[in-house]
Order: C-alpha cells, then sequence, then structure tokens
C-alpha cells in the first residue's frame, strides 16, 4: 500500500495515509496464515499509533466476548474467523474503510482456497475410499444446541477449557470430562464452551444427550450414537455392521479432521469409549455425574456451585433486569436457599420472571421452609428434585450394595455438619468398614462431598432430597439387608 508509518496527506479514498502504514501486501494473501500476518500487522499499528503496548488477547476478549484463547488461534493462523468476526477484529485494530474492503475480499479469498484444499482431500470424499473421485465436500455437521449468552461465575472453568484444540500430529485427541452434582450446571458449561471454541473446529461439532442421568429414560447405546454420527458425516452406510465395525468406521472418517465432540449426560466410561475419535484434529467434551476416572487420557473438571456473587448474577438473569435491585437482601436470601446452584437458581429466577407482580420476598419466604424448598424448586419442565434424583436412581442401579447405601441416606442426613466414617456407623448401626463403602458410594453418585480423606459433608439441598427419600426406600428395603451386612467389595 502507499505511504509509510510517517506519511502525510490523504489517499484517493480520504483516509489519512498514516493510519494505512504497514499493512499489506493485501492482494496476494490466500491462506489462514497469511492472514493472520495481516492481523498481526494491524495490532503492532495499533500500538504505535496509540503510544502504548499491543492490545494483549485478554483485552479483545474483554471487548468482544470471545475466547481469548480463540482470538489467539486467529492471531496465530490456526482458526479462520468467520466473516462477522474478522470484520469486527479488523474494526477493533482501526483498520481504515479501504483496509475494512481489501482484508474483507483476502478472508473471502482465504476461505474459498480451504474449501477447494478440503474438497481435493482425502476426507472432503463422499464416494468409496480409495477412488480418485472427490465427490462434493464432506458435510460440515452443526449439532450443539442453542448457547446461553452468559455464563456468569465460570470464568476458571471457561479458561481451563481452552485446551480443546487440535492437537499435533502424531498426538491422539483432547478429552476433557466434566462431572459434578446434579443442578451444578454442567451441561450449560459444556454447551457454552462448545460455541466459544467451535471455530477451531471447521469441519464441525457433533453433539449427543447420551441420557445417563434422565429420569425414566434408559442410557443411548453407543451404537445409536453412532448411527446418528456417521449419518451427519454423510455416510449412513457404514452403520450397518456390528457396534466395533461403526466405531472403526467413524475413526476412520475423523482421520484428517478437526471436530468437536459433545458428549452430553454420560453413564460411565463405558458409554463413551466407542465414541471416542482417534484423530489428533478432533476434541471431545464429555459431561457425567460421577468422574470418569477410567477415561484414558482425559483431563478433568469438577464443577462446584457458584460463588454468591455469581449467584446474584445468574438469577438476576432469569428473573429480568431490575427485578432485584430493589430487594438485594431478599435475593440473596434466594441465592442462599438454591444452595448456590444454578439450575436451583434458574428455577427461582424463571418463577420471579413468571410473577412479575409478586414482591421477591415472597419467593424467599417460600423457599425458608426447609420441608417445602425442593418442591419450590420446580417449575414447568425444570425440577431441582429430579436431577438430584440422577444419583439416587444410580445407586438402585448398582445392586444389593447400592440399595444399602440408599437406605442408609437418609440416615447419615438426619444429621448437621461434617460426618467422619466411625460418626456414620454409629449412626447406621453398621460395620465401620462396610460404613467406608458406603459412603464412598455415595460420594461417586455426587449425593455426598469428601473434601478430606475421612470426612463426609452433605451440599444443603442434597441433605433435604436425601431426607425425602426415606420414604422412597421403603420400596427397596425388603431388597436389601441392612447396610452393616453388605460386603466391602
Amino acid at each position: 500500500m502507499p505511504g509509510g508509518p510517517g506519511a502525510a496527506g490523504h489517499q484517493a479514498d480520504g483516509e489519512p495515509r498514516a493510519a494505512a502504514a504497514g499493512i499489506g501486501p493485501v492482494d496476494a494473501v490466500d491462506t489462514t496464515e497469511e492472514l493472520a500476518a495481516l492481523l498481526r500487522q494491524l495490532r503492532r499499528r495499533a500500538a504505535r499509533r496509540d503510544g502504548g503496548a499491543q492490545p494483549t488477547y485478554r483485552q479483545l476478549s474483554a471487548l468482544t466476548g470471545w475466547a481469548h484463547g480463540v482470538i489467539g488461534d486467529y492471531f496465530a493462523g490456526k482458526t479462520l474467523p468467520p466473516t462477522h468476526r474478522f470484520d469486527t477484529l479488523v474494526q477493533l485494530l482501526g483498520a481504515t474503510g479501504r483496509e475494512l474492503r481489501q482484508l474483507a475480499t483476502a478472508r473471502d479469498r482465504v476461505e474459498e482456497a480451504r474449501r477447494a484444499r478440503t474438497a481435493q482431500a482425502p476426507h472432503g470424499r463422499t464416494g468409496p475410499p480409495g477412488t480418485d473421485d472427490p465427490g462434493a465436500l464432506a458435510p460440515v455437521p452443526r449439532q450443539l444446541p442453542a448457547d446461553i449468552p452468559e455464563l456468569p461465575g465460570r470464568t476458571r472453568e471457561l479458561y481451563a477449557l481452552d485446551v480443546l484444540r487440535p492437537g499435533q500430529r502424531g498426538s491422539g485427541p483432547v478429552v476433557v470430562a466434566l462431572d459434578g452434582p446434579g443442578g451444578v450446571g454442567k451441561s450449560a458449561l459444556a454447551v457454552h464452551a462448545a460455541h466459544r471454541l467451535g471455530e477451531r473446529f471447521p469441519d464441525g461439532q457433533l453433539y449427543a444427550d447420551l441420557r445417563g442421568s434422565h429420569r425414566d429414560e434408559r442410557p443411548v447405546p453407543p451404537a445409536a450414537v453412532l448411527r446418528r454420527f456417521l449419518g451427519a458425516l454423510g455416510e449412513p452406510r457404514l452403520c450397518s455392521g456390528s457396534e466395533a465395525d461403526a466405531s472403526a468406521a467413524y475413526r476412520t472418517l475423523l482421520t484428517e479432521r478437526r471436530m468437536l465432540i459433545v458428549l452430553d449426560n454420560a453413564l460411565d466410561a463405558a458409554q463413551v469409549r466407542p465414541l471416542l475419535p482417534a484423530a489428533h484434529g478432533c476434541a471431545v467434551l464429555v459431561t457425567s455425574l460421577g468422574v470418569l476416572a477410567t477415561l484414558n487420557g482425559a483431563v478433568h473438571l469438577h464443577l462446584s456451585p457458584l460463588t454468591p456473587p455469581a449467584s446474584i448474577e445468574v438469577l438476576g438473569l432469569w428473573a429480568g433486569p431490575g427485578r432485584l435491585s430493589a430487594e438485594r437482601g431478599a435475593a440473596e436470601t434466594i441465592a442462599h436457599h438454591c444452595g448456590h446452584l444454578p439450575l436451583a437458581l434458574r428455577i427461582a429466577g424463571a418463577r420471579l420472571a413468571a410473577r412479575p407482580r409478586w414482591p421477591v420476598r415472597e419467593l424467599a419466604d417460600r423457599l425458608a421452609d426447609p420441608a417445602g424448598r425442593l418442591a419450590e424448586l420446580s417449575f414447568a419442565d425444570l425440577d431441582m428434585h429430579t436431577a438430584l434424583d440422577a444419583g439416587h436412581r444410580e445407586l438402585l442401579a448398582r445392586g444389593p450394595a447400592g440399595r444399602a447405601a440408599a437406605l442408609a441416606l437418609p440416615l447419615l442426613a438426619a444429621g448437621q455438619g461434617e460426618l467422619t466414617v466411625t460418626e456414620a456407623a454409629a449412626t447406621t448401626g453398621a460395620a465401620v468398614s462396610a460404613t467406608e463403602v458406603i459412603l464412598e458410594q455415595l460420594v461417586d453418585v455426587q449425593l455426598l462431598e469428601s473434601r478430606a480423606p475421612g470426612r463426609y459433608r452433605f451440599h444443603p439441598l442434597t441433605r433435604l432430597f436425601a431426607l425425602r427419600s426415606a420414604a422412597r426406600n421403603t420400596v427397596v428395603a425388603r431388597a436389601a439387608p441392612r447396610p452393616g451386612a453388605q460386603r466391602a467389595d
């Protein structure tokens, strides 16, 4: 482009030459890396113009709301920004009107060149493998559910999920497993993070609800998920064999592709393993109630309830603008009674939104009664009791040892504060060794927390659920002996 950093005067389109200095050449750009070099030039020029340091990725993230790791990928040439994001980014970096037009043309040229290369690559064929006919471009599935635009209180977790990116050739896929108690917001966080990071995976995003924690529904078999995924990848004919054959075909199709796979509500690691790709360009995000500790190579992220300030923010998002401002104390009481769990806060906020003439204090008073609190935390298709019931159902499916733990649950919840193994044994009348097995089973299904060896505690809402489970346990009492009679295996 004409002119240098100190050039005076104006160009033909009226833009100051000094503002346009240092960018180019633009017309020869046809790769993501070359386009990223232009972005870096704009970033350096912005620093010279403002007489300071270059804008950091975190600063750009704060201005745009995009993940700073994704912004870093744009500048490194690892990801091609979508058109609207590219336009926003170059404007923030001070591109002139003429440069905006040139850069937009260059970005479109890069996209066209990438599509042409994809069409010629082996994974872009729709014909039989080994043929020379590339056929049409492979489908690019975008299966993620709708995003929740704001997710207060999860900045640390979103930063941790920045590891989800295509890896180096020769490495395996990145796998992150999210776990936490019912209502802690695992699915919302997974979907939100997948939307934020999805542009790193230009070949698409696959999503499946494995229904491992859904009430009155059986977990989805891996073979059924593979059929859906193979269909989405344009190869439904490859799922006609066994589950092992379908899994092998799925892994083959993902070779050299960059895809993000979200597996929501997994029951256990066995349900997930056939759905894991082997390709270095893929990443997998799994959510589950318990820790999938036997999932090879997974990075584990354990979700906890929100902080009180973030809880108020979530409650306000669902209650509506300005609803809480006049009754901050009542809002804090509601957040406390919700145990700072995102689902409970969402339900409480929705109830306030549905009753615009209610004072906020009315709902706070209703939630103050422990006996009716879980019943109050239900609205439309959202129900806190149902979310907590997932762990209880998992116990009952574990055979005699699980049923023994379910029977012990209301006894253990009758006390207050932390429990030791000895105290729990005295409460249930079981042997210490058998009691420790029971307590650990309750931890496995997120009905109990253990923050130190031999010490256990209930979340406030889980304690209320456990006390209410006594009536349900009478149904299984005849099928299970006393907890102390169970073997420790």
